[in-house]
């Protein structure tokens, strides 16, 4: 996620007497006249904080940078994906709070645990959205039962690449935790290289130099329902292809190659770009390219939305649709695009109808081209590629 974090406007996002409950629970500044204040006036809440302990200050600044992380849309669709199913008779307490920090800072308050999970999924989303966030299919379909049996042997498959091929990774530390209706995520924290910082300490006010060994983090996602399973492991193919293999063997039991070669990977989220155009190969004489049905939900949540439109509408129309849904707060970074219909408008010869075309593709590896004649196969291949809806890395 990282945001740039600026904790006195954190603090002025987020309403008093949520600011009054958080330190009154903490039992800290009782000296604040928190009567008198108007509201988002933060300076004595500033000043205050300022002028506890050292470690007591920096417990309070971790709390908000989680905050203020969660504070957008993203992070948002996490947390009352929490609250939602936790506490989901005070949903409308949580939907009351009028602004985004305070809705954070309310779960914070209200369901701790919902809001260090909603940290996870959401840091976890935000990596979703980067290239280095890979996907594979075809695997089985199984419900896991986690145990430190299970957590060992992944732990002991990844140390067992990283160890001899990159000389680091020999600690780690896998933590397991199921998302409700979605996926089983596995978060990996291992040793990286030894390196030195400048850091400040407790005991001097000017930097010193410190050797250390950070961790550096794998993320694995396994969806049970579709038998797929997502990595986020920075080092390209020759990376996450033997980390893919070492998770199926550890979590799933299973010995699986690097990749099946059988069935390709869709990728379709990209589509929700504004006026996201669909190119083809003029040799292939189409005149208009069209989506005209998307299916789509947040990513860790089983339930979707989906929208079609009118063959006589304008090419753009569904987009106009998705637009309004972002207003409001329904498609935003968190929003993953399930499945998705395409037509094709060929150039008229002169006799008879206008020839067109339809297909459906959906996520991780659907699409009924393969039905189509030969011919029309491969315009519908030539458009995915150009499309980048195949994924070829």
């Amino acid at each position: 996620m990282a945001k740039p974090f600026d904790p006195r406007k954190t603090l002025k996002h987020i309403a008093n007497p949520l600011l009054r409950e958080f330190f009154t629970h903490r039992d800290e500044l009782s000296d604040v006249p928190w009567d008198d204040l108007t509201e988002h006036k933060i300076d004595p809440i500033f000043e205050a904080w300022q002028a506890l302990p050292l470690n007591t200050q920096l417990e309070v600044q971790v709390i908000l940078r989680d905050i203020h992380e969660l504070a957008d849309h993203r992070g948002l669709a996490v947390l009352a994906e929490e609250v939602g199913w936790r506490i989901p008779d005070r949903m409308a307490e949580y939907e009351a709070q009028e602004g985004k920090a305070d809705r954070a800072m309310w779960v914070y308050l209200n369901t701790p645990e919902a809001f260090a999970e909603a940290a996870l999924f959401a840091r976890a989303d935000a990596l979703a959205a980067g290239r280095q966030w890979k996907r594979r299919n075809s695997l089985p379909k199984v419900s896991l039962e986690v145990d430190a049996i299970m957590l060992g042997r992944l732990q002991d498959g990844l140390s067992g690449f990283y160890g001899p091929t990159q000389m680091r990774g020999r600690r780690c530390e896998v933590l397991h935790y199921h998302r409700h209706e979605g996926g089983d995520y596995f978060f990996a924290y291992l040793d990286d290289y030894p390196d030195k910082h400048l850091v400040f300490d407790e005991s001097s006010d000017r930097p010193v130099v410190r050797a250390d060994r950070q961790a550096f983090q794998n993320v694995f996602v396994y969806n049970p329902d579709d038998g797929s399973m997502e990595v986020f492991a920075p080092g390209g193919r020759r990376v996450w292809e033997p980390l893919q293999s070492a998770f199926c063997h550890a979590v799933l039991g299973r010995r699986v190659d690097p990749a099946d070669p059988m069935k390709p990977i869709y990728k379709l989220d990209h589509l929700l770009t504004p006026d996201f155009p669909l190119p083809t190969d003029p040799a292939d004489r189409v005149e208009e390219s069209r989506l005209k049905r998307i299916r789509l939900g947040q990513r860790g949540r089983r339930d979707a939305l989906e929208l079609t439109v009118d063959p006589r509408d304008g090419k753009y129309e569904i987009y106009r649709k998705l637009e309004k849904l972002r207003r409001v707060g329904l498609v935003n970074d968190a929003t993953r695009v399930f499945s998705a219909s395409f037509e094709l408008r060929f150039v008229h010869e002169g006799c008879g109808r206008r020839k067109t075309m339809s297909f459906d593709v959906s996520t991780p590896n659907s699409c009924n081209l393969k039905s189509k004649p030969d011919e029309q196969r491969a315009v519908g291949e030539r458009c995915l590629k150009m499309w980048e809806i195949v994924d070829d890395a």
